[in-house]
């Protein structure tokens, strides 16, 4: 019990705290591992937030981009998006109408061509070349920030494991302070104190 009370008794900048612990903890939630090892990891923390706030938000104009190309396209060329797939919304970009698409797959590729089924479902015919190229745009904007969202979880990574270095740094130069220091316990007077050894 004595002993317990006398490790209590230890301000948490003086305990020595272990390095991998305060690696890992870093690793999990930046800036955990900074306050282990009795330091300050708001900056890391705020990092962390900052970089998912950024993540969600560029999602968030990802879908509001892909919603925006999508409707236009349906506007514009009378095309019916749902349902369709990543190839489907390429060659709306590249291509005037289904029937040039068609057209090119069977002089390019012969009787092995891709082709669409007929009918209205997968049929669109673009009202002016300017449109096509304006759809184009829209859809890159879109892919853009989607491949912003994809960078941003890079750069959580990249936060996580600098947080978990400097945690790890941290700890291991807190161990190092506590060496210089002896503990000395007066039990007639029921007093603990902490002295900086001359040694």
């Amino acid at each position: 019990m004595l002993c317990f009370a006398l490790y209590l008794a230890l301000p948490a900048a003086l305990q020595a705290q272990s390095p991998r612990q305060a690696f890992w903890r870093s690793l999990l939630v930046p800036g955990w591992g900074q306050h282990y090892a009795g330091g300050s990891g708001l900056r890391f923390a705020a990092a962390e937030a900052g970089l998912w706030a950024g993540y969600l938000g560029l999602r968030g104009l990802e879908q509001v981009r892909q919603t925006h190309y999508r409707s236009y396209a349906a506007e514009q060329a009378g095309a019916q998006p749902a349902g369709k797939n990543r190839d489907y919304f390429d060659d709306l970009g590249f291509y005037q109408s289904q029937v040039q698409h068609d057209q090119y797959a069977l002089y390019n590729q012969g009787p092995r061509a891709s082709l669409y089924p007929p009918g209205p479902a997968y049929s669109w015919e673009w009202d002016s070349e300017a449109s096509r190229v304006q759809y184009r745009k829209l859809r890159n904007d879109s892919a853009s920030a989607g491949r912003q969202a994809l960078y941003t979880t890079g750069l959580v990574v990249a936060n996580r494991v600098i947080a978990a270095v400097h945690a790890a740094r941290l700890a291991r130069q807190g161990k190092v302070s506590v060496l210089p220091v002896e503990l000395q316990v007066d039990l007639l007077r029921g007093r603990v104190a902490l002295q900086r050894a001359l040694w």
